[in-house]
């Protein structure tokens, strides 16, 4: 079974990824940027492909009335994002795993703060992509 290992950044947060994932997307909402940087990068598993193998300091903050995000309680690394009434599907910061899963478009790409340009052929939304990106399935290899 092909793998894709993940972690947060003191390593007290460990996990892994079998099978698949979705293809990463960028998102500049505001609470990715507030919570990460200017933009974040995200892929999607089914929580049937995700395995945690420590999740000592692993804590839940619910960043609004629908979504949830975790983090490490120790380094504070920015790690999941999750709907609050959905346990089928968990996003997961591209940053905190140990390969790369190509990035395929953007999300809230209307609330971009910096003068970055980004290739055209990544598909731009300017608000929620409402699940338009959960079809392109990354094949871990």
């Amino acid at each position: 079974m092909k793998k894709i290992k993940g972690s947060c950044l003191c390593r007290n947060i460990v996990f892994e990824i079998s099978n698949e994932c979705r293809y990463s997307v960028l998102c500049h909402c505001t609470m990715c940027q507030k919570s990460n940087a200017e933009f974040s990068n995200y892929t999607k598993v089914k929580k049937e492909n995700l395995k945690f193998i420590h999740k000592k300091n692993l804590k839940w903050f619910h960043s609004s009335k629908n979504f949830k995000r975790g983090f490490c309680s120790n380094c504070g690394s920015s790690l999941f994002f999750q709907s609050r009434s959905s346990n089928e599907e968990i996003a997961i910061s591209s940053g905190s795993l140990d390969r790369k899963v190509p990035v395929k478009g953007h999300i809230f790409y209307k609330d971009k703060k910096s003068n970055l340009s980004f290739p055209k052929m990544h598909r731009k939304f300017p608000q929620s992509a409402q699940g338009f990106f959960d079809q392109f399935i990354y094949k871990i290899k």
